[in-house]
């Protein structure tokens, strides 16, 4: 059995793993409540502070988000260039998938990563996890597997190592689609003018 079957196995079974994202290392786990309190709980993190999904499809795009299909044939060709990358998009949340473990979250942030081992284990795990990055809240996000905090390697079900990619250390692009309009949460690798760009 491979570590990422082994981690997907975990998951499946409500488990948190730790696992490469392009950016950083990120920690998932199934959209279910009693899971993603788990990680909020080894983090120490802020439960008003949301969690992203990542998936490993567009086509599982439709069952997370509540958009007309007249936004979502404007953002098409914005998903076709970013996706697989480092572009996170909000949308409004379709809370028949929120209400699982939030049922106040009216949006959410979805991505689809390019590192192939984080692709491998969403889609194996069923195409969507619901991630953060892996560090106890407040400090930094690493790119190094040994630079993983041991507190947080001790209350996790399963660590997954980058062996092949460089992760860039630098988070993703946020940004936020309402009314068929983009805005900007945060900048990162990709630039949100070549964004505005492209979407014109």
């Amino acid at each position: 059995m491979t570590k990422i079957q082994n981690a997907v196995n975990i998951l499946k079974k409500g488990g948190v793993a730790i696992f490469p994202t392009d950016t950083v290392y990120g920690i998932g786990t199934l959209p279910e409540k009693k899971y993603v309190e788990k990680i909020y709980k080894i983090k120490k993190r802020d439960f008003s502070k949301k969690i992203i999904a990542l998936i490993s499809d567009k086509k599982i795009l439709s069952e997370l988000i509540d958009e007309t299909d007249e936004n979502m044939k404007k953002i098409e060709n914005i998903l076709e260039k970013y996706w697989p990358g480092e572009l996170t998009v909000i949308f409004q949340a379709n809370q028949n998938f929120t209400k699982n473990f939030d049922k106040n979250m009216e949006t959410i942030g979805i991505r689809i990563p390019k590192n192939k081992t984080a692709l491998e284990i969403i889609k194996k795990s069923g195409g969507v996890l619901l991630t953060t990055s892996a560090n106890i809240s407040g400090e930094n996000a690493v790119t190094k597997a040994k630079s993983l905090s041991k507190e947080l390697l001790k209350n996790v079900d399963a660590v997954v190592q980058n062996e092949n990619t460089e992760l860039t250390g630098n988070p993703s692009t946020i940004v936020k689609y309402e009314n068929g309009k983009f805005s900007l949460l945060r900048e990162g690798n990709v630039s949100f003018t070549e964004i505005m760009e492209n979407f014109k």
